[in-house]
């Protein structure tokens, strides 16, 4: 059995065994699906989902009442400890990659829209309004109060289903869930092995050809692997194709010379924020920014369509 991180859904091959169920369902603003072992039971199901939606409910930048979207919009709000804690790392992801990473980049998203039926050019001079600057961010520990400057926006959708992904982990470990896969829209979390003695075989998706397409399978236990590439969400406007990883630097899509980035780590959460950085710094900088992350590997395309390791890369594998 192959999975293949896709664009909206988990793709199985062979999937037919009696040993695992799955569930599917919409939640973090795209298609989730979790496959457990097939004894496990329905209210654990429902309660992995709760978990989604209630995740959903507090960092969606979109949804009317959620914690970022009123902080937003009110540009000052008290958060929960949960939506608290995971703004501070990803300030410190973006204070780590100096920007690469950026979870003030509210404004750009808005603007774009990429992904919604609204996708467009900003003007230029819309951009130039928009302040994409981290360090403006005022929090206060004590009170969990968090204040931005007028023109500054929170978007944690570059790290929100990583975080996602570790939460429903960690759940259904507390559930006697020891092994399964979890798949937020592409970001996976392989947990356990597929048997005793046999690994999760997943496939990555070939960036430069048609969804379902794969260029290798890795042979994984125990850990996340997230995508973030070109192909994933994006439009055409006049010929030119604008996907939706922006760069806070130029206020558009990122011109970077990867086009898939697949990071591997026992954290999900990290391995999101790694996915963005590392294709926004480019190759030569993202390799040299994960050596700063013991634990954590990847697998890179370039434009060129070559295959990148991280140096020493731990799991076995075959190209397709």
């Amino acid at each position: 059995m192959w999975i293949i991180p896709a664009l909206c859904a988990l793709l199985l091959f062979g999937c037919n065994s009696a040993s695992y169920t799955h569930e599917s369902f919409l939640a973090l603003g795209t298609a989730c699906t979790l496959q457990v072992p097939s004894s496990t039971k329905t209210e654990v199901m429902q309660g992995a989902q709760e978990l989604a939606d209630e995740i959903t409910a507090h960092l969606s930048r979109t949804a009317q009442g959620s914690e970022i979207n009123t902080l937003n919009l009110q540009k000052q709000n008290v958060l929960s400890e949960d939506t608290y804690n995971l703004l501070k790392r990803a300030l410190d992801f973006a204070n780590k990659t100096n920007g690469a990473f950026d979870p003030a980049i509210g404004g750009l998203t808005a603007l774009w829209n990429i992904g919604t039926d609204q996708a467009r050019v900003p003007a230029d001079a819309e951009i130039a309004a928009v302040d994409t600057d981290w360090t403006k961010v005022v929090m206060e520990d004590e009170s969990r109060l968090v204040t931005l400057p007028e023109a500054v926006q929170i978007d944690l959708g570059a790290i929100g289903k990583g975080y996602a992904a570790d939460k429903l982990k960690d759940y259904l470990h507390s559930q006697g869930i020891d092994r399964g896969i979890i798949n937020l829209g592409g970001n996976i979390y392989a947990i356990g092995s597929k048997t005793k003695d046999t690994p999760w075989k997943i496939g990555l998706r070939d960036p430069f050809k048609e969804e379902g397409s794969v260029f290798i399978v890795l042979e994984v236990s125990d850990v996340s692997l997230v995508t973030s590439g070109t192909y994933e969400r994006f439009f055409i406007q006049d010929g030119v194709k604008y996907h939706h990883i922006l760069d806070r630097r130029s206020g558009y899509p990122a011109e970077s010379d990867l086009a898939s980035v697949t990071i591997i780590g026992p954290e999900s959460t990290v391995c999101d924020a790694l996915s963005t950085s590392v294709f926004v710094l480019g190759r030569e900088a993202g390799l040299k920014l994960l050596e700063s992350f013991p634990g954590y590997s990847c697998v890179l395309v370039d434009q060129d369509k070559q295959v990148v390791f991280s140096p020493d890369f731990p799991y076995p594998y075959t190209l397709v």
